[in-house]
């Protein structure tokens, strides 16, 4: 926990997930003062591993998070600080206000790397087995499934396009709808019966066995679906209070409308990671978290540095 909040500074990062500290980096690499606000609540700290990082594969999230924190402390202008941002909001001059824990601080630009939130089952046990062999993401945790008996959890639209995925991986795919009412199309569970996949309508009520050891999932009437994992699809939020406020475009989902650099609709705001569209994972977050540092840092040419960090050049860039 810092100390002490700056009162201004060239950038403000709200988010600490691979997005926000990817972007950290870079605005401290261009010499930009900048301070990343962390509530701690990265998508992935309850799984045992983070897969497919170039390099780092696997590792567990905690390992990537202390790792890309220590790597900040060679940049001086960055700070670190764990808490929240309840507020942001541009005033005439086109500078950002935000209330960080009760404290305003001043900012040029706005990073907004806030990420998503997952509806999670309503099952018994649900905490102590999350991350281990129960499980959000098909591309993340589904090799760990291989020619293994897999539970999908989920009565939406898009489950059956979900259990899909997991059949490059799984031996047997068996939905448990969760609800009363059946559900899917048939021509959906035609397709996958074609592919082998089980539908069970009925409500999941209980994990059974420990966490590592799954036995299956019991229902509300007793019976027990047997799988080795629990992959489920309900729904997943974009936490965008603070895009909501900024005035940001979002899109149909919810997710924050970005060009190229990762700018959104209004000027001097950029998004990375999951909040803004396109797959959802740590490697791609990363490369949204640098796009929007670099595109961030460079837009600031011209404009004096706060803080001791020496300022770049005054005048303004052109070609010609």
């Amino acid at each position: 926990m810092t100390p002490e909040l700056p009162p201004a500074v060239d950038v403000l990062v709200v988010g600490g997930g691979p997005a926000g500290l990817s972007a950290a980096t870079w605005l401290g690499r261009y010499r930009r003062s900048t301070l990343v606000v962390d509530a701690g609540q990265q998508r992935n700290l309850p799984a045992d591993h983070a897969h497919g990082l170039l390099g780092r594969d696997p590792a567990t999230p905690q390992q990537l998070l202390a790792e890309a924190r220590a790597g900040l402390a060679q940049y001086p202008e960055v700070v670190l600080h764990h808490g929240a941002v309840s507020s942001v909001r541009k005033d005439e001059c086109g500078r950002f206000c935000a209330v960080v824990d009760g404290t305003e601080v001043s900012a040029l630009r706005v990073v907004l790397a806030t990420g998503v939130r997952d509806r999670l089952p309503e099952l018994a046990g649900i905490q102590d087995h999350y991350g281990t062999d129960v499980h959000h993401c098909p591309a993340c945790d589904g090799p760990a499934a291989q020619d293994q008996v897999v539970i999908v959890l989920g009565s939406g639209d898009q489950v059956p396009a979900y259990a899909a995925e997991l059949l490059d991986w799984a031996g047997t795919v068996r939905i448990v709808t969760d609800s009363a009412d059946p559900c899917f199309a048939e021509d959906q569970r035609a397709a996958l019966a074609d592919h082998g996949a089980e539908v069970v309508d009925g409500v999941a009520e209980a994990l059974v066995g420990e966490p590592g050891a799954l036995v299956g999932v019991q229902l509300a009437g007793g019976e027990l679906v047997e799988g080795d994992k629990v992959f489920f699809s309900y729904a997943h939020h974009p936490t965008h209070e603070l895009a909501l406020e900024l005035g940001c475009e979002l899109d149909h989902e919810g997710g924050v409308v970005v060009n190229g650099f990762q700018l959104t609709s209004v000027e001097g705001v950029y998004a990375a990671g999951d909040i803004t569209a396109g797959l959802q994972l740590v490697p791609i977050a990363l490369g949204k978290g640098t796009a929007a540092g670099v595109a961030c840092a460079t837009s600031l040419r011209g404009h004096p540095t706060h803080g001791a960090s020496p300022a770049p050049p005054t005048r303004r860039f052109r070609s010609g």
